[in-house]
Parts: C-alpha cells; sequence; structure tokens
C-alpha cells in the first residue's frame, strides 16, 4: 500500500433473532434481503423503534411472527 492509498472500510451486520417457537437463533439479515430489505433501512436511516412489529419468519420452523425491537 502506497502512501496516497486510503483503505476502505468493511461493515458487516447481522441481527440475530431467538425463533420464540422452536428457540432457533437465525440471522433475520438474510429474511430482509427477501423482502426488499425492511428492517436495514429502518436500521440504517436511525428509526430503530420503526423495527418494532416487522413481521419475520423462522428459517428453521416457518413460524411467523412480528420482531419486538433490536437491543443494540
Amino acid at each position: 500500500m502506497n502512501a496516497k492509498t486510503k483503505p476502505i472500510g468493511r461493515m458487516d451486520w447481522q441481527l440475530n433473532v431467538d425463533c420464540p417457537r422452536c428457540k432457533d437463533t437465525f440471522d433475520a439479515v438474510d429474511f430482509d434481503a427477501q423482502n426488499d430489505y425492511i428492517i436495514a433501512k429502518r436500521v440504517f436511516s436511525n428509526k430503530w423503534d420503526d423495527v418494532a412489529g416487522c413481521n419475520l419468519t423462522c428459517p428453521n420452523c416457518a413460524y411467523e411472527f412480528e420482531i419486538g425491537g433490536i437491543e443494540y
């Protein structure tokens, strides 16, 4: 790397959720990617409280539920 090259940051984000039915922990980002990034748009526009009530489906047992919010 020369003195003029500036490093590029890489952001990885996860939203780990425990399914209320089967207790499996899954990354809701994968589900969100299939649903127009509804959660990501709210998180990255600093509307964290608006995430409460978003629908998720557990990939393990197919249980549909609403997320209660995000703890960070």
